[in-house]
């Protein structure tokens, strides 16, 4: 779906993008992740053919980016920070405009608005002029463009600014079920904690170099130590076990549950024999690495 090899984009005295090479397949949801200035809009506007690169090449959808932009943007949808926007339409004529432009009929414009204003969640400003509108709910406005678009790749720029948490949960359900379809999404957040549920792979960008990439697993294995935090009915029973039967970090009991950093991730499945084989009920064993924490040590070079 998207290839990008050596991509790089210079600028008077900075290199926003420094020989970025990635792929991104079909039927996933691919996140890109840095902190503010590190070129991850830069990369999006050079994949979209909105400006050029000065170095490397990149095709989407098979089409070569800087050959021909317009034919790669009939083909995809993006949500970015509009600086311009329809002022003095409100959202309901602005995408009943933009459906116009993809050529609906009217009863299919009338769903695919109804569907979209209830994802994005406008509904309550839809015949509010759009000059009226903050920030949070202009990026809603134009999400919700998007989701009406019927093109097999979409890139997501903070889609959830703004969402509250029950339209949050719709829209990862709506992401997941058209990436199923074969789609794509390309997505960047500033919110790793919640892209974990919703992104396949990860890419981490940083100074304009792709740092890492990979799942979430693959990540966490590389770059984090084997942490796990135990809820068991014995934690003083469960730590002497485990310390007497598995070459362990750190063991701990914090707050009536067992904290362990293994040796080896490996020893992770041991855990759980262990401790059934002692008569311990283990009621939760779940890992606490987050994928913010593979971005800190990748950004410091771990």
């Amino acid at each position: 779906m998207i290839e990008a090899n050596g991509l790089s984009k210079d600028y008077k005295e900075v290199r926003a993008l420094n020989e970025i090479s990635l792929r991104v397949g079909r039927g996933e949801i691919f996140g890109f992740f840095g902190p503010n200035g590190a070129g991850k809009t830069t990369c999006i506007k050079v994949l979209c053919g909105l400006t050029n690169a000065t170095g490397g090449d990149a095709s989407v959808m098979g089409v070569d980016v800087r050959g021909s932009p317009i034919q790669v943007r009939d083909n995809i949808a993006i949500l970015s920070e509009e600086s311009r926007f329809y002022e003095e339409m409100t959202p309901r004529r602005y995408l009943n405009m933009f459906a116009k432009f993809m050529l609906m009929g009217r009863s299919e414009r009338l769903s695919a608005l109804n569907k979209a204003s209830d994802l994005a969640d406008i509904r309550a400003f839809m015949d509010r002029r759009i000059a009226h509108l903050s920030m949070g709910q202009r990026q809603r406005v134009s999400l919700a463009r998007v989701l009406m678009s019927d093109v097999p790749l979409i890139f997501l720029d903070e889609p959830f600014e703004g969402v509250d948490i029950t339209h949050r949960r719709k829209l990862r359900e709506h992401f997941k079920e058209y990436v199923s379809k074969g789609n794509t999404v390309f997505f960047t957040s500033h919110n790793l904690i919640e892209a974990e549920h919703i992104v396949d792979r990860f890419a981490f960008i940083h100074h304009g170099k792709l740092i890492a990439v990979g799942t979430a697993e693959e990540l966490k294995e590389k770059y984090l130590a084997p942490s796990y935090m135990l809820h068991v009915s014995d934690p003083q029973t469960a730590r002497k076990v485990l310390d007497d039967n598995l070459r362990l970090q750190s063991i701990k009991i914090v707050e009536g549950s067992l904290s362990i950093v293994l040796s080896r991730r490996g020893d992770a499945s041991e855990v759980a024999k262990l401790l059934v084989h002692e008569g311990i009920d283990i009621y939760e064993m779940k890992s606490v690495g987050t994928m913010e924490e593979v971005f800190e040590r990748t950004s410091r070079g771990g």
